[in-house]
């Protein structure tokens, strides 16, 4: 698998594959103000390396956005924004300013170009710890044990 052109088919078989935190993810987080972290997270099925990056607005608890990314390429394979604006896909689409960007190979955009509706499956977006769970649960991430 060549993780610098994978397909869609590839990249939903890599969300969903099980995934592991090689550490704890910080657990001293203020809850007001700024969080930005990256965790190391590993997939030993397809020996791929991530990071899982938080980030919350100093200012505005309410935004923030969570990422897996690849270490080898700084590539995102998955995020989510929550409150952080409309975004506009390359066609002139317009996403809410709740959505997720998947990683989608397209000739002369950046892999993360493309912006989706939440999915079901991630609905507890009032906090970043809440929407956390949500997140790890969709990416089959496990945490570190």
């Amino acid at each position: 698998m060549n993780i610098n052109e994978l397909t869609d088919t590839e990249v939903n078989q890599l969300i969903h594959s099980v995934k592991k935190c090689e550490r704890q993810i910080p657990g001293e987080t203020p809850f007001i103000g700024r969080i930005k972290d990256d965790t190391p997270v590993i997939d030993f099925e397809n020996h791929i390396k991530y990071t899982l990056h938080r980030y919350r607005h100093p200012l505005d608890v309410s935004r923030f956005s969570l990422h897996i990314r690849f270490t080898d390429t700084n590539d995102m394979l998955i995020r989510i924004d929550i409150q952080n604006g409309k975004h506009k896909n390359p066609d002139g689409e317009i996403i809410g300013q709740n959505h997720m960007h998947i990683y989608h190979e397209q000739k002369g955009l950046r892999k993360d170009a493309t912006a989706i509706p939440l999915p079901n499956e991630i609905h507890n977006i009032s906090t970043l710890f809440l929407a956390l769970d949500d997140f790890l649960n969709y990416t089959n991430t496990k945490l570190y044990k």
